[in-house]
Protein backbone atom coordinates (compact mmCIF):
# COMPACT_ATOMS: atom_id res chain seq x y z
CA UNK A 1 0.00 0.00 0.00
CA UNK A 2 1.52 3.59 -1.10
CA UNK A 3 1.94 6.24 1.68
CA UNK A 4 -1.34 8.23 0.32
CA UNK A 5 -3.24 5.10 0.61
CA UNK A 6 -2.02 4.47 4.04
CA UNK A 7 -2.27 7.94 5.19
CA UNK A 8 -6.31 7.63 3.82
CA UNK A 9 -6.84 4.25 6.28
CA UNK A 10 -5.09 5.96 8.91
CA UNK A 11 -7.88 8.62 8.30
CA UNK A 12 -10.59 6.89 7.75
CA UNK A 13 -9.81 4.58 10.58
CA UNK A 14 -9.84 7.38 13.45
CA UNK A 15 -12.42 9.39 11.55
CA UNK A 16 -14.58 6.21 12.33
CA UNK A 17 -13.58 5.42 15.85
CA UNK A 18 -13.89 9.42 16.47
CA UNK A 19 -17.24 8.71 15.29
CA UNK A 20 -17.43 5.51 17.48
CA UNK A 21 -16.78 6.87 20.44
CA UNK A 22 -18.81 10.15 20.18
CA UNK A 23 -21.59 8.21 19.74
CA UNK A 24 -21.10 5.51 22.77
CA UNK A 25 -20.30 8.76 24.71
CA UNK A 26 -23.54 10.30 24.00
CA UNK A 27 -21.92 13.88 24.43
CA UNK A 28 -20.49 13.13 28.16
CA UNK A 29 -17.24 11.60 28.15
CA UNK A 30 -16.76 10.83 31.35
CA UNK A 31 -20.01 12.25 32.65
CA UNK A 32 -21.48 9.63 30.31
CA UNK A 33 -20.24 6.95 32.43
CA UNK A 34 -21.57 8.01 35.71
CA UNK A 35 -25.31 8.81 34.10
CA UNK A 36 -27.98 6.31 35.54
CA UNK A 37 -27.39 3.91 32.87
CA UNK A 38 -23.60 4.08 33.41
CA UNK A 39 -20.90 2.93 36.21
CA UNK A 40 -23.05 5.03 38.69
CA UNK A 41 -26.14 2.59 38.78
CA UNK A 42 -23.87 -0.73 38.99
CA UNK A 43 -20.95 -0.51 40.96
CA UNK A 44 -20.92 3.57 41.28
CA UNK A 45 -18.73 5.92 38.75
CA UNK A 46 -16.41 5.41 41.75
CA UNK A 47 -17.04 1.82 41.52
CA UNK A 48 -18.13 1.41 45.22
CA UNK A 49 -22.30 2.55 44.75
CA UNK A 50 -24.37 5.37 43.34
CA UNK A 51 -27.26 6.77 41.49
CA UNK A 52 -27.95 8.93 38.69
CA UNK A 53 -26.60 12.20 38.13
CA UNK A 54 -28.08 15.52 35.97
CA UNK A 55 -25.82 16.66 33.57
CA UNK A 56 -25.43 20.10 32.24
CA UNK A 57 -23.44 20.47 29.07
CA UNK A 58 -21.31 17.33 29.75
CA UNK A 59 -20.45 18.06 32.93
CA UNK A 60 -22.04 16.82 36.19
CA UNK A 61 -24.29 19.24 38.43
CA UNK A 62 -23.66 16.67 41.42
CA UNK A 63 -20.18 15.94 41.21
CA UNK A 64 -18.95 16.24 44.54
CA UNK A 65 -22.66 14.25 45.52
CA UNK A 66 -21.41 11.82 43.83
CA UNK A 67 -18.22 11.13 45.35
CA UNK A 68 -20.08 11.57 48.69
CA UNK A 69 -22.39 9.04 47.50
CA UNK A 70 -19.45 6.48 46.75
CA UNK A 71 -17.14 7.17 49.26
CA UNK A 72 -18.91 8.48 52.41
CA UNK A 73 -18.17 5.11 54.02
CA UNK A 74 -19.46 6.31 57.38
CA UNK A 75 -22.65 8.31 56.06
CA UNK A 76 -21.52 11.56 57.83
CA UNK A 77 -22.22 13.50 55.15
CA UNK A 78 -18.14 14.52 54.89
CA UNK A 79 -15.43 12.49 52.55
CA UNK A 80 -12.00 12.50 53.79
CA UNK A 81 -8.81 10.94 52.13
CA UNK A 82 -9.12 7.86 54.41
CA UNK A 83 -12.55 6.79 53.42
CA UNK A 84 -11.75 6.90 49.37
CA UNK A 85 -8.23 5.26 50.02
CA UNK A 86 -10.34 2.39 52.20
CA UNK A 87 -13.28 2.33 49.57
CA UNK A 88 -10.97 1.66 46.85
CA UNK A 89 -8.81 -0.87 48.77
CA UNK A 90 -12.19 -2.56 49.14
CA UNK A 91 -13.02 -2.83 45.38
CA UNK A 92 -9.29 -3.91 44.84
CA UNK A 93 -10.40 -6.72 47.53
CA UNK A 94 -13.65 -7.57 45.84
CA UNK A 95 -12.26 -8.17 42.50
CA UNK A 96 -8.68 -9.72 43.57
CA UNK A 97 -9.56 -13.57 42.51
CA UNK A 98 -6.82 -15.07 44.16
CA UNK A 99 -5.84 -12.94 47.36
CA UNK A 100 -2.65 -12.21 46.48
CA UNK A 101 -3.31 -8.12 46.96
CA UNK A 102 -2.84 -6.99 43.26
CA UNK A 103 -4.98 -7.29 40.26
CA UNK A 104 -3.89 -9.38 37.29
CA UNK A 105 -4.82 -8.47 33.86
CA UNK A 106 -7.94 -10.62 33.92
CA UNK A 107 -8.90 -9.56 37.28
CA UNK A 108 -8.56 -6.17 36.08
CA UNK A 109 -10.99 -6.92 33.37
CA UNK A 110 -13.63 -8.10 36.08
CA UNK A 111 -13.54 -5.09 37.84
CA UNK A 112 -13.66 -3.06 34.38
CA UNK A 113 -16.61 -4.99 32.85
CA UNK A 114 -18.61 -5.15 36.35
CA UNK A 115 -18.06 -1.02 36.28
CA UNK A 116 -18.72 -0.47 32.49
CA UNK A 117 -22.08 -3.11 32.16
CA UNK A 118 -24.42 -0.93 32.74
CA UNK A 119 -22.91 1.40 30.47
CA UNK A 120 -23.07 -1.36 27.49
CA UNK A 121 -26.78 -2.23 28.71
CA UNK A 122 -27.52 1.80 28.14
CA UNK A 123 -25.66 1.66 24.63
CA UNK A 124 -28.06 -1.28 23.59
CA UNK A 125 -30.86 -0.18 24.48
CA UNK A 126 -30.42 2.78 22.62
CA UNK A 127 -29.60 0.59 19.67
CA UNK A 128 -32.69 -1.54 20.56
CA UNK A 129 -35.18 1.42 18.50
CA UNK A 130 -38.28 -1.22 19.20
CA UNK A 131 -37.02 -2.63 23.02
CA UNK A 132 -37.54 -5.84 22.18
CA UNK A 133 -34.42 -6.95 23.24
CA UNK A 134 -32.80 -7.66 20.10
CA UNK A 135 -30.78 -5.20 18.11
CA UNK A 136 -30.91 -5.71 14.65
CA UNK A 137 -28.72 -4.39 11.19
CA UNK A 138 -30.84 -1.49 10.76
CA UNK A 139 -31.09 -0.45 14.64
CA UNK A 140 -27.36 -1.12 14.87
CA UNK A 141 -26.54 1.00 11.50
CA UNK A 142 -28.77 4.21 12.38
CA UNK A 143 -26.00 6.34 13.41
CA UNK A 144 -24.21 5.42 10.22
CA UNK A 145 -26.85 6.10 7.45
CA UNK A 146 -25.51 9.08 6.25
CA UNK A 147 -21.92 9.18 7.49
CA UNK A 148 -20.82 9.11 3.44
CA UNK A 149 -23.25 11.99 2.59
CA UNK A 150 -21.97 13.91 5.82
CA UNK A 151 -18.68 14.09 5.14
CA UNK A 152 -18.31 14.12 1.15
CA UNK A 153 -16.90 17.48 0.78
CA UNK A 154 -16.64 16.89 -2.72
CA UNK A 155 -19.92 15.35 -3.54
CA UNK A 156 -18.62 12.20 -5.26
CA UNK A 157 -20.29 9.35 -3.09
CA UNK A 158 -16.87 8.25 -1.17
CA UNK A 159 -14.67 9.30 0.92
CA UNK A 160 -11.06 9.69 0.12
CA UNK A 161 -8.20 12.47 0.55
CA UNK A 162 -9.91 14.63 -1.89
CA UNK A 163 -12.81 15.42 1.39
Amino acid sequence: MNAIKRTFAAAMGLSLLTVAGTASADSNAMDGMANHHGMKGHGGMYGIKGHGSKHVGGSSVSGLADMLDAYDTDADGSLSQDEILGARAEQLKTFDADQDGTLSIDEYEALWLDAMRERMVDRFQQHDDDGDGQVTVEEFNEDFQRFIERRDRNGDGVLNSDD
